[in-house]
C-alpha cells in the first residue's frame, strides 16, 4: 500500500514566492520577511496607470477599446461643455438686449407721477430742455447761498445730481477786533481785544455734486 506524501511547507512557501510560478502569491511574497528575490531586482517601479499601458502591445485589443473610450468619453465631454457655453452666452445677449431696452433710472424717475404733476415739473422740464436752474440751499442756522447748475437726476424727495456747478455761499469765520479806551480821569490808554463773528462770502466750481433734498430752499430757472 502506497501512501502520497503532502509536500513540505517550505516547498509550497517556494512555490508561492516563485514569481514565474503558477502559484505565485503577490500578498504574501510582499511581506517583509518573506526573502522574495524579484527577477530584475534594479527595475525602476511603475507609479501610475499610464505608465504601465506602455508595457502592452500596440495591437492589445485591450489597449485600442481603452484607448477609444476614453477618446469618445473626452470628445463627448467637450461637445457637452461647448454647448452649455453657447447656452450661457446666449442667455446673456438676451439679457444684454433686454436691458439696453429698458428705460433708464433717470428717465423712469423723470417721468413719474410726481414730475408730471406736481412741483417737481421744473426740474423735469429743466432736464428735458437743458436749462441751468438756480437753487437756494440752506444749513442748520438759514439759507448758505445758491448755486447754478444742470440737473442730471432727481427723485421725489428733492435729490439731484448736479453738474456744471457755480455755487455762491456764506461762511461763518471769527476775526479778532482790539478796541483801544482812554481813561478820562487818570488819562491811561487801555486795549481789549475781542473775537467778533463775521460772514465770508465765497464762490467755488464743482463739475458734478449730489444734493440732498433736505438742504433745498427753493428751485427756480435760471433766466437766459
Amino acid at each position: 500500500m502506497t501512501t502520497e506524501r503532502e509536500p513540505s511547507t517550505s516547498s509550497v512557501r517556494d512555490a508561492r514566492l516563485d514569481f514565474y510560478s503558477p502559484e505565485f502569491d503577490p500578498v504574501l511574497a510582499l511581506a517583509p520577511d518573506s526573502g522574495a528575490i524579484p527577477p530584475r531586482p534594479r527595475a525602476r517601479a511603475l507609479d501610475t496607470v499610464r505608465q504601465c499601458r506602455r508595457l502592452l502591445p500596440s495591437s492589445s485589443a485591450t489597449t485600442t477599446t481603452a484607448g477609444t473610450a476614453t477618446t469618445t468619453a473626452r470628445g463627448l465631454n467637450s461637445f457637452a461643455a461647448q454647448a452649455r457655453a453657447k447656452e450661457r452666452a446666449r442667455k446673456f445677449n438676451e439679457q444684454g438686449e433686454a436691458f439696453r431696452r429698458r428705460e433708464s433710472v433717470f428717465d423712469a424717475l423723470a417721468n413719474s407721477k410726481q414730475a408730471t404733476e406736481g412741483p417737481l415739473r421744473v426740474l423735469r422740464d429743466a432736464r428735458s430742455q437743458r436749462l441751468r436752474v438756480r437753487i437756494v440751499t440752506r444749513h442748520a442756522s438759514g439759507v448758505r447761498g445758491t448755486c447754478d447748475a444742470y440737473v442730471v437726476a432727481f427723485d421725489k424727495f428733492a435729490n439731484m445730481v448736479l453738474t456744471d456747478v457755480e455755487e455762491r455761499y456764506t461762511v461763518k469765520t471769527k476775526r479778532v477786533v482790539e478796541k483801544t479806551r482812554v481813561n478820562a480821569e487818570s488819562g491811561e490808554e487801555k486795549t481789549t481785544v475781542r473775537v467778533a463773528p463775521k460772514l465770508d462770502h465765497r464762490t467755488r466750481r464743482i463739475n458734478q455734486v449730489f444734493m440732498r433734498g433736505e438742504q433745498v430752499v427753493s428751485v427756480s430757472i435760471t433766466p437766459t
